[in-house]
């Protein structure tokens, strides 16, 4: 008797990667724009503070966020990292009522081209906007390197708190897991 396992060493020849991700990636977006059409309907409150969070959020993200995530690419770049900063669109947020967000992908491996695009691995920092607590919160995903790895959150940080040093300190503990898992 063979199992799976036997017959596919190698695990992308025996599960379609690209169509599984895909499938993943449009059920994820068509579940996002139900729940934003459904908030539009039903909540006006709930969608004018959704959109006034984005605005806000897009502000700091533009001016404090995204230049300091830059600034570190380029450094971790020099020391061999494979890094991507990416923005999030409308319809790709990592939890309900949030903003679209801004990623820090890095890994010591490049990233590997597809069909659809580029996919990064799983190892991200993200930031983005929170309508339910009106603050910048930040998820950091680390299971590509230890798949017991639970994705956390830094605490909640007030729009005025977010600073250029705020979001290197966030993404030097990040570098520091890496290093330590990796």
């Amino acid at each position: 008797m063979s199992t799976t396992q036997d017959v596919y060493d190698d695990h992308e020849k025996g599960w379609p990667f690209e169509e599984v991700l895909k499938a993943g990636r449009e059920g994820a977006r068509a579940q996002q724009r139900r729940l934003q059409e459904y908030v539009a309907q039903n909540d006006p409150a709930l969608a004018a503070a959704l959109a006034m969070e984005a605005a806000r959020f897009e502000i700091v993200s533009r001016t404090v966020i995204e230049p300091a995530m830059l600034a570190c690419a380029s450094a971790a770049t020099q020391r061999g990292w494979h890094v991507c900063v990416v923005r999030d669109d409308d319809l790709d947020r990592l939890a309900l009522f949030a903003t679209p967000g801004i990623r820090f992908y890095c890994s010591r491996q490049p990233s590997r081209t597809v069909a659809g695009g580029v996919i990064w691995p799983p190892c991200f920092v993200s930031f983005y906007g929170s309508a339910r607590s009106l603050a910048v919160e930040t998820h950091v995903e680390l299971s590509q390197l230890d798949g017991d790895a639970v994705p956390t959150y830094q605490p909640l940080l007030s729009y005025p708190d977010v600073t250029s040093g705020t979001v290197r300190a966030v993404l030097a503990a990040f570098f520091n897991d890496l290093k330590r898992i990796g």
